[in-house]
């Protein structure tokens, strides 16, 4: 299943995974602003290089992350099947028949990773 997802990701792109806690309580002080910044200067990236940034699960950290990277159009929210972001950011790419499978993939398919504030 993550080599279908690193498929639809396109294999020639370098996937960057963004994760976080679920919650204002997962969040360490000051990192909304980091998060935000983070996007700010990654967004631009994406004009030059293959690259796409996925985001797991729906939590502060994504939204975040989701609402200030770019336009969104590099952008993809990793989550089980059935569930929406509700970012209006990015595409919704469903993966995983639960949040844990849906993780399990999520751990798979990048090659970099950036955790921020617990997640």
């Amino acid at each position: 299943l993550a080599e279908r997802v690193r498929r639809k990701l396109h294999y020639d792109a370098r996937i960057v995974c963004i994760s976080g806690g679920t919650g204002q309580q997962d969040m360490e002080p000051d990192s909304e602003e980091l998060v935000k910044a983070l996007a700010q200067k990654l967004g631009p990236l994406t004009e030059n290089a293959k690259i796409k940034f996925v985001i797991g699960g729906k939590g502060l950290v994504q939204a975040n992350f989701a609402t200030h990277c770019g336009n969104g159009s590099h952008v993809v929210n990793l989550l089980p099947e059935g569930e929406r972001s509700g970012y209006g950011r990015g595409e919704d790419l469903n993966a995983g028949a639960d949040l844990e499978e849906s993780k399990a993939i999520f751990g798979l398919i990048g090659d970099i990773y950036i955790t921020v504030g617990g997640g």
